[in-house]
């Protein structure tokens, strides 16, 4: 029987005590005259659904943005909304707030000018602010007992924007005094008696799912909230006619736990790198997943866009971020799942070639070099990173059939037997749409296609060769006839 849907107050909270109001899953206010534009464009709530969100508004009593009451100094941090390192300004009788240094000194420059400007005439506070763009106001919060405490912390900012992605925030109120409600528990039980048994690969994995971390999620908030996250999903993919409110309630659970990740990640030890490295392939699942409903993730935007995978920043900054504790992560069950299938590695060895050799070797035609018109730099730059890249995924393709001879062909096989491996040259290329390196990673997702089952992966092969193929001049087009052919496009 189908649950009611999004309610209002879901996505809205309402401040009377400052008449504004809140979009929980975005984290900052709603100007009054742009409630209707952000649920149509921010959220896709079409008419129908909307009106009862612009009821629920308009029986509010809410500010203009520039009347709105800012809460006193020092007050705790108001819910909702993420918490910034910031500046205030030292000098007397002076309130300016800002959130980076060069901030700082322009206005010492433009106020103050007969002082002189130092790091003694400002000091770090922690900042909140209810809009953001032109309405933008900061107010100081007090600091939480979890803020870094590091005496240069504030030298480290270097936007006023205050993007909660790029910023080390301080842990959020509702992060510190989060209880698990009725949904929260229905979310957990989902997960242990579901979830787990979905992206666990065998019985081992699939324990340490269902026991260890729900025990590591009880002490490591960020790593709770991660999991309630990756329920929410699996509850939005298992019910397409609530998808978005599962989907909302997923992003909800994940914008509390990766600031406190954060945090956490860096600095792993021995206390906190188990939950550190569940919370890591929770996210992986959470980026392919995702992307099932994001149209703004790789190759969707235009031709000058930067922007690379999120689960390939995912992957390979776990590779490098807990080489300390690397040796004590061998010795616990946890290892397992950031190696999924690689553990027998060494009996890939026979595997040298693969069935599909001869089909690859065709691409070493589009990176051959002509030597006499190709300098040194060239061959550095372009020709040898494509060339690696090339030589990897020929023996991603091996170690895959061997996975696959042995029926432990996972996730972690397909991800770490080349988007791991190739080099920073390679993806730099990617990342500035460079043909050739966009029909090498057309062919890595033939690589992909068997992880279909999976309920994270579905559909991901053909979303991502599809944007690749749109992103393709003709003449690059019938390089693609392989992956189109493979994965049924």
């Amino acid at each position: 029987m189908p649950t009611a849907p999004l309610e209002p107050t879901q996505l809205l909270h309402y401040l009377p005590q400052h008449r504004v109001l809140i979009c929980t899953g975005c984290r900052y206010a709603i100007q009054p005259s742009a409630i209707s534009r952000h649920l149509k464009e921010i959220h896709r709530i079409y008419r129908s659904n909307r009106r009862e969100f612009m009821n629920y508004a308009e029986e509010l009593d809410l500010a203009d943005p520039k009347n709105v009451t800012l809460p006193g100094p020092n007050e705790d941090p108001l819910p909702f909304l993420p918490t910034t390192n910031g500046l205030s300004c030292e000098a007397s009788g002076c309130n300016y707030l800002c959130a980076s240094i060069k901030r700082m000194k322009m206005h010492w420059a433009a106020e103050h000018s007969e002082m002189r400007a130092d790091d003694s005439q400002w000091r770090p506070v922690d900042l909140q602010t209810f809009f953001r763009g032109n309405q933008l106001r900061y107010f100081i919060v007090r600091q939480s007992s979890t803020t870094l405490s590091h005496p240069e912390r504030h030298s480290n900012i270097d936007s006023e924007t205050a993007n909660p992605r790029t910023v080390t925030p301080t842990l959020l109120l509702t992060c510190e005094a989060h209880v698990m409600t009725i949904e929260d528990l229905k979310l957990l039980e989902h997960f242990k008696t579901s979830t787990c048994l979905e992206i666990g690969y065998d019985a081992s994995i699939k324990h340490v799912w269902n026991t260890d971390v729900p025990v590591l999620a009880a002490k490591h908030s960020f790593l709770k909230h991660g999991v309630l996250a990756c329920s929410a999903l699996h509850l939005a993919f298992l019910h397409p006619s609530e998808r978005q409110r599962y989907q909302l309630i997923a992003a909800q659970h994940q914008n509390i736990a990766l600031p406190q990740f954060r945090v956490e990640i860096g600095n792993p030890n021995i206390d906190n790198c188990f939950a550190l490295l569940a919370f890591t392939q929770l996210l992986i699942i959470h980026c392919f997943s995702a992307d099932q409903h994001d149209e703004e993730l790789l190759l969707v935007k235009a031709r000058h866009d930067l922007h690379l995978p999120d689960w390939l920043h995912v992957i390979r900054a776990s590779c490098h971020i807990f080489q300390s504790v690397w040796p004590y992560i061998q010795s616990l069950p946890i290892v397992a799942l950031v190696t999924g299938g690689l553990e027998s590695e060494g009996g890939d060895q026979g595997f040298e070639t693969s069935k599909y050799d001869e089909r690859l070797r065709g691409l070493f035609e589009l990176i051959k070099p002509n030597t006499a018109q190709t300098t040194q730099k060239l061959l550095d730059c372009y020709f040898s990173p494509l060339s690696s890249a090339l030589l990897i995924l020929s023996r991603a393709f091996a170690k895959a059939q061997a996975a696959q001879s042995r029926n432990a062909y996972t996730l972690w096989v397909a991800t770490h037997t080349w988007p791991v491996q190739v080099t920073q040259e390679y993806l730099d290329l990617l990342r500035d749409r460079e043909p050739v390196a966009l029909i090498l990673l057309a062919h890595y997702c033939i690589l992909l296609r068997p992880l279909e089952a999976d309920w994270y992966m579905s559909g991901y092969s053909k979303r991502l060769l599809t944007r690749i193929y749109n992103q393709l001049d003709e003449e690059w087009r019938p390089w693609l006839h392989w992956p189109l052919e493979e994965i049924g496009l």
